[in-house]
């Protein structure tokens, strides 16, 4: 008999497995992304009148928040000017008048203010500025609604609870021909011309100044009452 020649052995030898055929033209096609969904033009309007800072939703055209007065209008130096004093709140910002920095604060226009002007506060982010006649003593500040008082100026309904305007925060006085601002010890501070004002110690305001109570941001005119446009050809 011819002998018997056993079976290969299966245990600790694999058989490679088969490749598939390569071509080298083929190419691969990357998985396509989610398309994003379009936006009908309806939300997109209601989009562009919702408030950012408490979700309210305006009427069309409308630029500030009728329900809390932030701008609607998207724009990176709104928001720069009203939040970037806070990256440097430090020396810089608290440091109070020295003769120094007295120039930087008188650089402005005109300090004659007459009885035939109107003073005129145009806040940032308002559509429509604060014109008064100023009288002896004019108070800016927030109404208290604990006891109903509020000041001359009231800046309630201009987000002054949010920008840090304090119920009594300055006085503007008027001497003469000419007009005086001075803080009331508020909370946040007031500034002009980018200079913080030390409390109870009154300065001179010209046409042109930039005050800041608290994070709000005004420009002060000395507007004529019956100013006109002069027509150009």
């Amino acid at each position: 008999q011819p002998p018997v020649t056993p079976p290969a052995s299966t245990t600790g030898t694999k058989s490679a497995p088969h490749s598939a055929p390569s071509n080298s033209n083929a190419t691969i096609t990357p998985p396509t992304p989610d398309e994003p969904k379009e936006l009908s033009a309806a939300s997109i309007a209601i989009d562009a009148r919702t408030c950012r800072n408490c979700n309210y939703v305006n009427r069309p055209g409308v630029l500030v928040c009728e329900n809390c007065a932030h701008s609607l209008v998207v724009s990176d130096a709104v928001d720069t000017k009203q939040f970037g004093k806070d990256k440097d709140r430090s020396a810089e910002s608290v440091r109070l008048i020295d003769t120094n920095e007295m120039a930087a604060v008188t650089t402005a226009g005109s300090n004659t203010f007459t009885e035939a002007m109107v003073l005129r506060l145009e806040i940032d982010g308002a559509p429509t500025p604060i014109l008064l006649h100023p009288k002896t003593e004019t108070s800016i500040g927030r109404r208290d609604p604990a006891t109903g008082t509020q000041p001359d100026v009231d800046l309630t309904s201009f987000a002054g609870y949010r920008l840090g305007v304090s119920r009594k925060h300055a006085i503007i006085r008027r001497n003469n021909q000419q007009l005086e601002i001075y803080d009331l010890g508020s909370s946040n501070g007031t500034h002009l011309n980018g200079v913080r004002l030390q409390a109870h110690q009154p300065q001179m305001l010209r046409d042109g100044d930039e005050v800041t109570l608290g994070r709000m941001g005004i420009r002060v005119l000395f507007q004529q009452r019956h100013q006109t446009r002069r027509l150009t050809t």
